[in-house]
């Protein structure tokens, strides 16, 4: 297979893991070798890098991968947003216990994560109680506004991409969590530029901003930073499941 190709497949499958909560779109490009070079196309992104020259450019920016792998993402998120929306409008109830126990699991997977990769167990330290209490608390307490301020939706474009940087992670889930999942997906599917417009000004502020930063904090406090966000996916997969409605 062509290292082009498999950008294109890569991105097509990367766009689908993002829809759904709970899949990391960055672990999926990790599982066909693309995340590295995805990585640096959004770390070279400096005035000091751009050039008139399509040679240059294409050595720094890798344009002749990332150009395919961008198109075939983009193509693979407006495809199956729509098939998502009828699932979670037509069979909301059976979408809601997928998810929610897709995020369950994926939970559980970090956690083995952190045990093969620091040797120890999730332990209910600070971090953990945190990211339960915050998850906890997004659930109950906020749910997005029927029509979302420009602002809002920015900020909420802002969280998913920086998000969907970091792999094990799930964009997806924060939205859910955020409760503002089915907002966006409707919108890509009805191509609400209202919504879809704020929403990818926040995305191209996170690809400027957030790299640097993220990668920073993994450094220093990787550990930390898993075990949090594994609490946070846990919690918010158990909120949705719809046995609560019955108790």
């Amino acid at each position: 297979m062509s290292e082009r190709l498999r950008f294109v497949i890569a991105g097509f499958f990367v766009g689908i893991a993002e829809l759904l909560p709970g899949i990391s779109g960055s672990t999926v490009a990790i599982a066909f070798n693309v995340y590295d070079k995805f990585i640096l196309f959004l770390a070279n992104l400096k005035l000091s890098n751009l050039s008139f020259n399509p040679k240059k450019l294409n050595e720094v920016f890798f344009l002749d991968l990332i150009i395919p792998f961008f198109i075939s993402m983009v193509l693979s998120v407006v495809l199956a947003s729509n098939l998502i929306l009828f699932l979670l409008t037509s069979y909301t109830e059976y979408f809601l216990y997928f998810i929610g126990i897709l995020m369950c699991l994926v939970a559980a997977l970090i956690g083995m994560r952190i045990k093969k990769e620091f040797g120890e167990h999730i332990k209910l330290n600070i971090q953990f109680i945190s990211g339960l209490v915050f998850g906890f608390l997004l659930g109950k307490y906020s749910s997005a506004p029927i029509e979302p301020s420009l602002v809002f939706i920015l900020f909420m474009g802002f969280v998913a991409f920086s998000f969907f940087l970091l792999p094990g992670i799930s964009g997806s889930a924060i939205l859910l969590s955020f409760g503002v999942y089915e907002i966006i997906i409707s919108s890509i599917g009805s191509m609400n530029l209202n919504v879809l417009m704020p929403f990818s000004v926040g995305c191209l502020m996170s690809v400027l901003i957030m790299p640097k930063i993220l990668n920073r904090l993994i450094n220093q406090y990787k550990l930390e930073v898993m075990t949090f966000f594994t609490a946070l996916i846990l919690i918010s997969g158990v909120n949705i499941l719809p046995i609560w409605g019955l108790l």
